[in-house]
């Protein structure tokens, strides 16, 4: 049930920019026209999703890292890698 109102939410919440305009603010960056928002700002958004993105897959990395660890634990290469 949960899935069927988000897949009805989606698109109202994306479209929601177009339909009020008045109520929202326009995109502020856009694939098709030049971006409306200053170069400063925009620079320090690039570089927070870099960032970001940096970070998430860092944490996936170290992740799947634990998890083949825990796996391999009785595992000879594990036994003779480990650092105490």
């Amino acid at each position: 049930m949960l899935a069927l109102v988000g897949v009805v939410n989606i698109p109202i919440i994306y479209f929601s920019v177009q339909w009020w305009n008045t109520l929202h603010q326009g995109a502020s960056v856009s694939l098709t026209k030049a971006p409306s928002m200053a170069h400063i700002m925009l620079e320090g958004m690039l570089i927070m999703a870099l960032g970001f993105w940096s970070y998430a897959i860092a944490v996936v990395l170290t992740r799947v890292r634990c998890i083949i660890l825990e796996r391999e634990l009785t595992s000879e290469w594990v036994k003779r890698n480990a650092v105490d």
